[in-house]
This record gives C-alpha cells, sequence and structure tokens, in this order.
C-alpha cells in the first residue's frame, strides 16, 4: 500500500527526545525506527508495504553515520539558544552539571540544559547567554532540540578532551593517582572537583573525530 511518508532530511529534524527513545529499545525493529522518527502509528505502518518500511528505516538509520559539527546557536521554541560562550569562565556547578550527564543518553537533555541556554543579546557574531539557574529549567525543553546539536557537542569535548590527552604523557596516565597529576578532590562528597584524567579515556568512547568549530561565532 502506497501512503505518503515525510521523512526527516537530516538529523537537524530529529528531536532529541526521539533518539531517546529509540535508545531505550533493546533491540528496535525497521517498524519501531519509523513509529518512533516518524511518529507513525503502528496500526498505520503495517498498511505500508514492507520494501518501503525497510527502506524509509534504512534512510533514518543512515542519517546517523552523518558527520555533525559543533553548532554554536540552534533554534527552538521561538528562541535562539546558545553555546555557553567561554568555557574558560564555567562556574563550578555549571561544570558539575554538565558532565554529571554527558555520556548518559536518558538525562543528556540535562546537560543540554547547562550548555546551552537563551541568548540574551547577539551582536556581530558574538552572543551572552542567560545566567545560569539550574539544569531543571530547560531540561524538558530540550529534549526536543535537534539530535545533530547534541552529538555536535559531543564531538566538540571529544575533540578538547582528546587534546588533553594528547598533552599528557601515557605513562602518567597508567602510574600516577589523581592527587599527584594536580587535580583536586572535594572531601565533603568524595567526587572529583575535576574529572579524574584517567576516566577520560572512557568518556571518549564512542564519539567521534571531528573539526573543532569557534564555539564564539553565531
Amino acid at each position: 500500500m502506497r501512503i505518503p511518508v515525510q521523512s526527516p532530511a537530516s538529523l537537524n529534524d530529529i528531536p532529541l527526545r526521539h533518539y531517546q527513545q529509540f535508545l531505550a529499545l533493546d533491540e528496535p525493529t525497521n517498524i519501531d525506527v519509523i513509529n518512533i522518527f516518524l511518529e507513525l502509528p503502528i496500526d498505520v505502518i503495517m498498511k505500508i508495504s514492507k520494501a518501503d518500511v525497510d527502506r524509509i528505516s534504512n534512510e533514518i538509520m543512515g542519517m546517523f553515520n552523518e558527520d555533525c559539527k559543533h553548532q554554536n546557536t540552534f533554534e527552538l521554541n521561538g528562541k535562539t539558544w546558545g553555546f555557553i560562550p567561554s568555557l574558560n569562565d564555567i562556574s563550578f556547578g555549571e561544570y558539575t552539571d554538565a558532565t554529571a550527564y554527558l555520556q548518559d543518553w536518558n538525562n543528556i537533555h540535562k546537560s543540554m540544559a547547562v550548555l546551552y541556554r537563551p541568548t540574551t543579546i547577539i551582536k556581530k557574531r558574538k552572543y551572552l547567554i542567560e545566567d545560569y539557574q539550574g539544569s531543571a529549567k530547560y531540561a524538558e525543553q530540550l529534549k526536543d532540540m535537534p539530535v545533530s546539536v547534541v552529538m555536535g557537542c559531543m564531538v566538540f569535548f571529544y575533540n578538547l578532551l582528546n587534546d588533553l590527552l594528547k598533552a599528557i604523557p601515557h605513562y602518567l596516565l597508567e602510574e600516577l593517582t589523581p592527587e599527584q597529576l594536580g587535580l583536586k578532590v572535594s572531601s565533603e562528597s568524595g567526587d572529583s572537583t575535576i574529572k579524574s584524567i584517567l576516566s577520560v579515556r572512557e568518556t571518549l568512547e564512542g564519539l567521534k573525530t571531528l573539526p573543532k568549530e569557534d564555539y564564539m561565532s553565531v
């Protein structure tokens, strides 16, 4: 049966929440792919020819092989959202909240709510964003942000951390403790004030290496 189906043109058209739903499935089928990413009811999908179901599913999944570059800004809900203009000025609270869920796809929208916030001023390709008031303020809204922006942000951090690793001799990573590497540890919570470099390699797993972008520009 021929049923008109409007597939997303790219990952820019796929909201984060759909990708989270997809990842929550143990063994997703082609029907699951169409049901989630196109929001088509199962009973409608069952009326589509198998060839079309397979083709549409393959087209959607193929998009996740696309290169995702870091995006400094994006549009959502009538607002322009901007990445933190300067990571050098990131507060401890922002850092803690941003890194807590960066590798947890179920909760990565909470990290995105730290790293991306509504812009307050945009002038000559520079911008300012709202002051940080906790990730809960925008976390739910950012479930609808383009998954391409999320993946590009992870690429940015991959490259940032990869550069850090390159600057540290291998034997230091194997032999020295976080304290010996100059990392402070909180005596109250037991959590690292700065994440241990020894765990960076795990953080990098599964991310792609792509050129870094200038995150200050619009």
